[in-house]
């Protein structure tokens, strides 16, 4: 399965931590992985400057004149378009679309401290859907309340799947689709196992396991 789709929300994992969502608008996030025709964006939003989220160039494919781009200052410093910066605990809105930055960080390692980069939940068309970014399980997780929780797995510099278990726990999205797995090196991770353990901790949590494009 390649996407799904939730009211008029298409939502497809393109690989990685790449998502593109799909309404009246088109905003794509972290796009590290794109098609090889990929569409051109309302909306891009990268939450954090590391290589595999802030990835200039393919940002670059989809702009056109009227996208609009949300990320940090580390990011922004090495873009060549306009970007608008965006912290954790401020919001947005560009096209209908909602954009809220949350905390994102590790807790026991040292890639990712607080106030780097940020998760962040997007609101279209009434559904919310939260990426956590690069993130542990921390504890300003609990009270996001999404209708889709995109979490990463592949351990080493984001939540393992043990941790990601737990988020999914307390998050209480409907549906969690598991992110941020055999992609890069030292982030293998099998997703079945995820859903596996997340069933028996809160078999009301639906897990869907996509295929990248």
């Amino acid at each position: 399965m390649k996407g799904i789709k939730i009211k008029d929300v298409e939502i497809i994992w393109l690989g990685h931590s790449s998502f593109k969502f799909n309404n009246s608008r088109v905003v794509y996030i972290d796009p590290f992985v794109l098609p090889e025709k990929a569409e051109k964006a309302d909306i891009i939003i990268m939450t954090h400057e590391h290589f595999d989220h802030c990835a200039v160039k393919n940002a670059e494919k989809i702009i056109k004149d009227s996208t609009v781009v949300f990320t940090t200052k580390g990011c922004a410093d090495k873009c060549g378009f306009d970007t608008e910066v965006i912290d954790a605990g401020e919001s947005r809105e560009a096209y209908n679309v909602k954009i809220e930055a949350v905390e994102a960080y590790n807790t026991d390692k040292p890639f990712h401290p607080r106030g780097f980069g940020f998760g962040v939940i997007i609101e279209m068309d009434g559904v919310r859907i939260y990426h956590a970014g690069d993130s542990d399980f921390i504890p300003e997780m609990e009270n996001l309340r999404p209708d889709l929780a995109l979490l990463p797995i592949g351990g080493k510099y984001t939540m393992d799947i043990r941790e990601a278990v737990e988020a999914a726990a307390k998050i209480r999205a409907k549906i969690t689709i598991p992110m941020h797995y055999n992609y890069i090196d030292d982030t293998k991770a099998k997703p079945e196992k995820f859903r596996e353990s997340l069933s028996e901790k809160a078999p009301d949590i639906q897990v869907i396991i996509l295929s990248p494009l």
